[in-house]
């Protein structure tokens, strides 16, 4: 009875974000700048494609410990994960694999080339700015692997403080249950000769808890714990000419999991990320931009006073290169960018990989306009990897504003995915004829901005994948065989009821089928709800409580095996102590709901976390 409560009441409020970032009273905030979707600024109420945006506001509400605990309410993303804090976590986004779904940072491509995955735990919530969530095929700006879409994450960023200050920062403490702790600071201003600045770090660890339940495979009945420590950077300089610009995030962790004995039951893992460029501003209409860009993801597998190891270390290094040209004919706007790409990706590992390296280039062209209250986008690209030649994926869209802020939008898109390392030349278990996977999508969407207090995003889609590659035992070699039709249909719900109350509510509804056998996709969500409410009677006090509802979900392609629905409530305070220091106190999972995400695997059950934010 109480689930169903739950659930009926947000889906009579129904709730994407398509623009859900906030201030902390609430109220919609106007003219959001996006780069994500069309890898150029754009303003998010224009956009043809649904795109979630997570402010830096809203990471300080949550509850949420670490990245994939932040993410998973949001309408569109799926978290599969293997345990708690430092545990193998995989994102999908609409039903997309986490290998058909692009992770970046500061726009450059992060992840493992043997796994074609990323390394979400690495990624320290306090050295993020914002996060773009840019939903469904984007391929023909970025390339492979965006079928699902792209998570574009920003770290801090320089510039001038508040009240015409030239630096300021914050350090942050805090402790946790079960037993850990958390310490991090940050500074950012803009020098005397004008360089825009960014510096920060941050240490977290935790006990953690034993992830596995008795029946898992290697199933060890001890605490799986976790250490992360990570720096990050920014710096830009403008010139009258155009701009200069690079960041770099470099973390290091150790996550403890169970395995059989005596296999490797702990992980480290080193990640990389940085890019340098410069903006050309060849005239007031026409810029050019180029990039170089480096990603690195390391992981060593190993068991402490027991010989062997494993290690398999990706390194990916690209050059990005685009030139912009903005014209008026009559009263359209237009804007015309061509451009190209070239990255190399490398192996070494342990394990003897037949090929060790591959070079994938790309050309790409984009043409958007404007006129009056119409909005279209359109982008084709050819991408070209040495191991099965080449991929053309497009794009159209456009968006219309209907009513005053009333907007409609609808896109079709093509995307692709390469096969991994893993999947091509993993010996023993892998297929080197392997062909890339392929997606055809669409969405019709509806944004309405009701008043400076209510906003409300709906939005159908529907993709096709074909060659999918799958595997089966006893032998689990991949093979290209699959198709599949995913269909889903996301709402979301911002309202600013008074000062004091504010809320919002989320629906995603999908049906993710395997059309070679009428199965349900395993681990895809189905059904995921979400309500929050913030109160705040002060101006000292926040409070914020949120109810996630996941209904159940297959956990094998027979769908013979089901992990049952579950519900989390969350609970934040925010109390500033004067206008420098202000307190967190979290409660993830407050009444200890038992669940999986994986079956045989514990997700977290309840955590309690305090800290301390003084600014300066």
């Amino acid at each position: 009875m109480k689930k169903t409560v739950v659930l009926a009441g947000a889906v009579a409020l129904a709730s994407t974000n398509h623009a859900s970032a906030q201030d902390p009273a609430g109220t919609m905030l106007e003219r959001i700048v996006i780069t994500t979707p069309l890898r150029r600024e754009t303003t998010l109420e224009r956009s043809t494609s649904s795109v979630t945006v997570i402010d830096r506001q809203s990471i300080e509400r949550s509850a949420a410990p670490d990245l994939p605990s932040l993410l998973k309410s949001h309408t569109g993303v799926s978290i599969v994960s293997y345990g708690g804090q430092g545990a193998a976590s995989n994102l999908y986004l609409r039903g997309m694999s986490a290998s058909q779904t692009l992770v970046l940072v500061n726009g450059v491509r992060v992840g493992s080339a043997t796994t074609g995955t990323a390394s979400l735990g690495n990624i320290s919530l306090d050295s993020i700015e914002r996060i773009e969530v840019a939903k469904g095929a984007h391929s023909a700006q970025y390339g492979s692997d965006a079928m699902g879409g792209v998570v574009n994450i920003i770290t801090r960023q320089g510039g001038p403080c508040a009240e015409g200050r030239d630096s300021c920062g914050s350090v942050t403490a805090g402790v946790s249950h079960p037993w850990g702790g958390t310490l991090s600071a940050n500074v950012r201003g803009q020098s005397a000769s004008g360089v825009d600045y960014s510096f920060g770090g941050s240490l977290i660890g935790t006990r953690g808890y034993d992830f596995t339940l008795p029946t898992a495979y290697g199933h060890e009945p001890d605490d799986d714990g976790f250490l992360l420590g990570s720096i990050n950077a920014s710096l830009s300089k403008q010139f009258d000419w155009g701009r200069v610009y690079g960041d770099a995030v470099l973390a290091r962790s150790r996550s403890q999991y169970d395995d059989a004995y005596p296999g490797a039951d702990e992980v480290d893992t080193t990640s990389f990320t940085g890019k340098l460029g410069t903006e050309i501003k060849h005239s007031d209409d026409w810029s050019s931009t180029v990039e170089l860009s480096s990603s690195l993801d390391r992981s060593h597998n190993f068991r402490n006073d027991v010989p062997g190891d494993s290690r398999f270390n990706s390194s990916r290094y690209g050059l990005f290169a685009s030139t912009s040209k903005d014209f008026n004919i009559g009263a359209v706007s237009h804007v015309l960018i061509g451009g190209a790409e070239i990255y190399r990706e490398q192996v070494n590992s342990t394990i003897n990989f037949d090929v060790k390296a591959r070079t994938l280039a790309a050309v790409f062209s984009q043409y958007s306009l404007s006129y009056d209250a119409l909005t279209v986008d359109s982008g084709i690209r050819y991408d070209h990897n040495g191991q099965f030649g080449g991929a053309t994926t497009y794009n159209v869209g456009a968006s219309y504003e209907i009513l005053p802020d009333l907007r409609l939008r609808s896109s079709f898109a093509t995307g692709f995915r390469a096969p991994s390392f893993n999947e091509l030349y993993y010996p023993n278990y892998s297929n080197p004829n392997l062909r890339p996977e392929k997606s055809k999508s669409y969405e019709v969407g509806l944004n309405w901005q009701a008043g400076a207090d209510t906003n409300l995003d709906v939005a159908f889609y529907q993709t096709w994948l074909a060659d999918a590659i799958a595997s089966n035992p006893p032998t689990y070699l991949p093979f290209n065989v699959a198709k599949a039709r995913i269909s889903g249909f996301e709402a979301a719900l911002a309202h600013r009821f008074s000062t004091e109350w504010s809320g919002k509510v989320a629906l995603d509804v999908r049906e993710p089928l395997n059309q070679d056998n009428g199965k349900y996709i395993p681990y895809r969500d189905r059904l995921k709800a979400m309500a929050e409410v913030t109160y705040s009677p002060t101006e000292q006090l926040d409070l914020t409580t949120r109810v996630l509802y996941g209904a159940a979900r297959y956990a094998n392609a027979a769908n013979t095996t089901r992990l049952p629905d579950y519900i989390t409530v969350d609970f934040t305070a925010l109390y500033a102590l004067d206008a420098s220091s202000q307190v967190k106190f979290a409660v993830e999972n407050l009444f200890d709901a038992d669940y999986s995400t994986v079956t045989d695997y514990r997700a977290p059950g309840r955590t309690f976390n305090l800290s301390v934010t003084r600014t300066f």
